[in-house]
Order: structure tokens, then C-alpha cells, then sequence
């Protein structure tokens, strides 16, 4: 039978095995915030560490290099998984807003350097297959409900003679835009946004970022009110489109 992370694992094979071609919608890179950084202090949510996996140096690797570098990432990744650690990860698709994006990750950590300490124990990172790229993502989402979802999914597919015995994800689009106030608050009542956050680092990106629940650009646009957007195509876990529906805060 399948394990409960395996769901985790599944979306980290596809981010690292699947070479999907980049597609440009919005601004890639954010701009700064035109308001105080400190302004994240009123805005609800906590603080967690999220990561995209980039292409690395190591852009032609052997075959037993490739392979060592995909048994090690995954074996982390359901290491971190099981300890609670990891709580999404998953494949980056098109549309892509930058050709070197493979994968996310995001992480029970509440600063940019925990997160990034946690990324770098990837096999795959440190033999240069991967680099990471890592910010801060404040939401009031409750994320660490995920592990609880994908356990409570698991029981009912495997439940379900009817249904295959493996884990089946789907596409979602991710959406950036330079944050403001009045952005921010917008988007969070806007039909179709699974997930509302603030994406910082410390080289002054600022973003409104959001989950929507559409399979692909044509159908998430219609979703987001007007706005600089940035659109990032992302296959993972059914069970984020449950989110909204849970009233607890973790």
C-alpha cells in the first residue's frame, strides 16, 4: 500500500524528473514593497519558509550521478516529511516565470535561514543538480493542517476499491504580484484563491502570492483582481483546494 508521504515524494519526483518548458506571464522578478516592511506585523498569519528549486550547475550530470542525485532527494524529502517538517512539495509547470524553476518546497520554519538549512540537507542541492532559493512566506492558511488532509485522503482512497491504489495529484497556478495593502486585502475574498500569503526575502522582494483553484492560466486570470501578476503553474497535493473549508489557524 501506498505510505502517507509518499504523496510528498511523488510531487518532489516529478520536480526533479520532469523538464517542462517556461512560459512568461507578469513581471518574474518583484519589486519592493511600497510599504514598510514592519507592515507585515499587522497582517494576519504566521511565518513559513518556502523554497524553489532551481536548475543547478551541474546541468548535464551521468547517469549514475543523476540517479544517486534523485534516490538521495527523495529519501530526504520523505525523511523531512515524516518528521512534519515538510509540509508541501511539488513540480513547477508551465507557466513558468523563470526556465530554471523545477520544483517548491515549504517548510515548518518560521525564518528565511531555518528553511535554507533545511533545503541544503538535499542530496540533490549539494551535488549541484539543484540550487535553492529561499524566502518567507506569511500566511494565515493553516499549512501544517496538510499532513493531518493527506492522511485522512490516503485512508479514503485506499478505502475506495474503486479507486487506484496510487497517489494522484492535480495542477494548480500560483500567482505573484508586488504587495500592497490593498492587494493583499482584495485577493484574500477573491473567488477561487486557496491560499493567500506575503512572499519576502531579504534582497527587498515583497509579493502578494496566492494559490488558485484553476488547472491552468486561461482559467486563474479571471480570478485575481487587477494587478502586476506573475503566474506559476504547479502540480500537487488535492488536498490544498481543502484549506479554505477549515476554520483552525496553525
Amino acid at each position: 500500500m501506498t505510505k502517507p508521504i509518499a504523496s510528498v515524494a511523488l510531487a518532489a519526483l516529478l520536480a526533479g524528473a520532469v523538464a517542462i518548458g517556461g512560459c512568461r506571464c507578469g513581471t518574474c522578478q518583484a519589486g519592493a514593497a511600497d510599504e514598510p516592511q514592519a507592515e507585515a506585523q499587522a497582517n494576519p498569519g504566521r511565518p513559513y519558509a518556502m523554497t524553489f528549486i532551481k536548475t543547478g550547475p551541474l546541468t548535464s550530470p551521468t547517469r549514475e550521478q543523476q540517479a544517486e542525485a534523485m534516490q538521495g532527494h527523495f529519501a530526504n524529502m520523505q525523511r523531512l516529511a515524516a518528521e512534519g517538517t515538510l509540509l508541501i512539495a511539488g513540480p513547477l509547470a508551465e507557466p513558468k516565470s523563470d526556465p530554471n524553476h523545477r520544483g517548491i518546497f515549504v517548510f515548518d520554519a518560521d525564518t528565511i535561514d531555518k528553511g535554507a538549512a533545511l533545503a541544503a540537507t538535499d542530496p540533490a542541492g549539494q551535488m549541484g543538480v539543484f540550487v535553492m532559493d529561499t524566502y518567507l512566506l506569511t500566511t494565515d492558511a493553516p499549512l501544517k493542517e496538510l499532513t493531518r488532509l493527506e492522511l485522512e485522503y490516503e485512508d479514503r482512497r485506499l478505502a475506495d476499491p474503486e479507486v487506484p491504489d496510487e497517489w494522484v495529484g492535480r495542477m494548480y497556478v500560483m500567482a505573484s504580484a508586488p504587495y500592497t495593502k490593498s492587494l493583499h486585502e482584495q485577493v484574500r475574498t477573491a473567488e477561487g484563491v486557496l491560499v493567500t500569503g506575503r512572499l519576502t526575502n531579504d534582497d527587498g522582494v515583497d509579493n502578494v502570492f496566492v494559490w488558485l483553484d484553476a488547472p491552468n492560466a486561461q482559467l486563474a486570470l479571471p480570478m485575481l483582481p487587477q494587478a502586476d501578476w506573475t503566474l506559476h503553474g504547479w502540480y500537487g497535493s488535492p488536498t490544498v483546494a481543502e484549506l479554505p473549508g477549515l476554520d483552525s489557524r496553525s
